[in-house]
């Protein structure tokens, strides 16, 4: 009887430890992936196509608690996402901290794969010790977005070429938006404002804010001063603030003839702002080449599912299948320079009246001058700016006060820092 018992329980406890086996060969690989922004979603759901077997949580965080919530959750550990997205302007206050895996590392190796994108997008990966620490999938080289209409009216032309020919310099962008001024008697602006002007600019900056824990203000910086100071002398400038109704309602209605933007202000701004103008646009270089923004996602340094999250984050960057579909049908230019340059011939947009805005991205982008960032830079950019829009208004009467009040904004902010 006892036999009898004890082989049932045998056969009971062998039957658990089966089910115990299956139920854990289905468990199904999960990851958390967070962002400031609702695009990835898309990525998302082509990882899906191709890993169903797998379980993808996303969750958007606006931009405006994203920094805060994602601090916390990094340092603390408590429910840290397992991929990360950064934004440009601050991606550097995350990538130097060990919450940010190193993807230079076995058993990541994306040294080898950053080698398909563009220079300047390699650099701006890299951690302070040449270690990559983020990824791109975004490419955003810039260049003059232009009123046709506006361009045969007042310059003649609405050829790329020709016009690119026109703005090589700010000289002859001031002495056009002088006349255009004139003749539309005061309608019609050449920019925008102040910023279209740095925009371009910061494309020669060649050093970063900080360097050995002491300011450092870039000459090309200060030539944004005055030329901006001219402008306006020369009503150059249409005194639009970017993001305002203003400036929606100039693309719409025609009274200002170029802006400065990025590959992504013609999906997220032209046309989201003036959907009624399509065809009514070109592309132009102007006075230098140069690059706004960026998305990049990292892995979480401590995640259990670090594996799955770089299949992500590699798959966001790298899988030429899925970047072709991103370009195809999101009208999206990638960081990836393989993907585009395979591209370049056949993408146009209507916006652009059919012109192949791949190709002249694709030339731009060589051009683009990588400068490495500090984890100061996002914040110093904003009190420049903040000073910016003083100056320009005559609040700060001169370049001598920019500087000075410049210098203690930024001491007063950072205490830490040596400011000269």
């Amino acid at each position: 009887m006892k036999r009898k018992r004890l082989l049932l329980g045998v056969i009971l406890l062998l039957l658990v430890c089966s089910a115990c086996a299956s139920s854990g060969s289905e468990e199904v690989e999960e990851i958390t992936i967070w962002s400031f922004t609702d695009e990835a979603e898309y990525a998302v759901e082509h990882f899906l196509e191709e890993n169903p077997d797998v379980k993808v949580n996303f969750r958007y965080i606006p931009n405006s608690q994203y920094q805060t919530k994602l601090r916390s959750a990094l340092s603390t550990g408590i429910e840290a996402p397992d991929v990360f997205a950064l934004e440009h302007a601050y991606k550097r206050k995350f990538m130097d901290h060990p919450s940010a895996a190193n993807l230079s590392e076995a058993p990541f190796n994306a040294d080898e794969l950053i080698e398909q994108q563009y220079e300047f997008v390699q650099e701006v990966q890299k951690d302070v010790n040449g270690n990559v620490r983020t990824i791109g999938y975004q490419g955003t080289p810039g260049g003059i977005y232009y009123r046709r209409d506006l361009a045969k009216e007042y310059l003649g032309t609405d050829d790329p070429e020709e016009i690119s020919a026109m703005i090589s310099n700010w000289d002859d962008i001031f002495e056009i938006g002088e006349r255009v001024f004139a003749e539309s008697d005061g309608q019609v602006h050449a920019l925008p404002n102040w910023n279209a002007i740095s925009a371009v600019q910061r494309g020669n900056v060649e050093r970063p804010w900080v360097e050995n824990e002491t300011l450092i203000i870039d000459e090309e910086r200060l030539k944004i001063l005055d030329w901006a100071r001219e402008a306006r002398e020369k009503n150059v400038l249409a005194m639009l603030d970017d993001w305002s109704p203003g400036l929606s309602a100039s693309m719409q209605s025609g009274s200002v003839l170029f802006y400065a933007g990025p590959t992504w202000y013609l999906q997220h701004v032209i046309k989201n702002d003036a959907p009624d103008t399509s065809g009514l646009w070109g592309l132009a270089q102007g006075p230098s080449a140069f690059s706004g923004g960026g998305t990049y996602f990292s892995v979480y340094s401590e995640s259990e599912n670090k594996e799955l999250a770089w299949e992500f984050v590699k798959f966001y960057g790298y899988n030429h299948d899925f970047l072709e579909k991103l370009s195809v049908e999101q009208s999206y230019f990638t960081s990836n320079q393989l993907v585009n340059e395979e591209l370049a011939d056949e993408m146009t947009d209507e916006f652009l009246d059919g012109q192949k805005y791949f190709e002249f991205f694709n030339e731009e982008a060589t051009k683009v001058t990588p400068v490495v960032q500090t984890r100061y830079d996002g914040d110093i950019d904003d009190l420049f700016n903040q000073n910016m829009n003083s100056f320009i208004r005559g609040n700060i009467s001169s370049k001598e006060e920019f500087i000075s009040k410049f210098k203690q904004d930024v001491q007063n902010y950072f205490p830490e820092l040596n400011v000269q």
